[in-house]
């Protein structure tokens, strides 16, 4: 059994804090993507609400990249790579992705 040193219980808490960093961030991006979609469906039956003119979607979808962004650098910065499958498993639409990083005055 090897001693606890002070740099061994510090490096625990960092990767504990990373691990709790990376799960709520990722499910901000899910409710995020959630929220897009439940608009989406529900504006279904009115014409093309993907056209860009809808003030409330659009909101939803820079939110969206927002969470995204957020949620890959710290991946990133944690050493965890493979976007294109996390881009995937999540089911992020190409103009989230588009937009990711991009950030829109207030």
């Amino acid at each position: 059994m090897q001693p606890k040193t002070g740099l061994a219980v510090l490096e625990y808490e960092l990767q504990e804090e990373q691990a709790a960093t990376i799960g709520r961030l990722g499910r901000e991006l899910r409710a995020a993507l959630d929220s897009l979609s439940a608009f989406d469906r529900q504006e279904g039956s009115s014409a093309n609400p993907r056209d860009g003119r809808n003030p409330q979607r659009a909101r939803l979808v820079d939110a969206a990249a927002y969470a995204l962004w957020h949620f890959v650098v710290q991946r990133e910065c944690s050493g965890f790579r493979r976007t294109e499958e996390l881009i995937r498993e999540y089911a992020v639409p190409y103009e989230v992705r588009a937009k990711m990083g991009v950030i829109r005055p207030s």
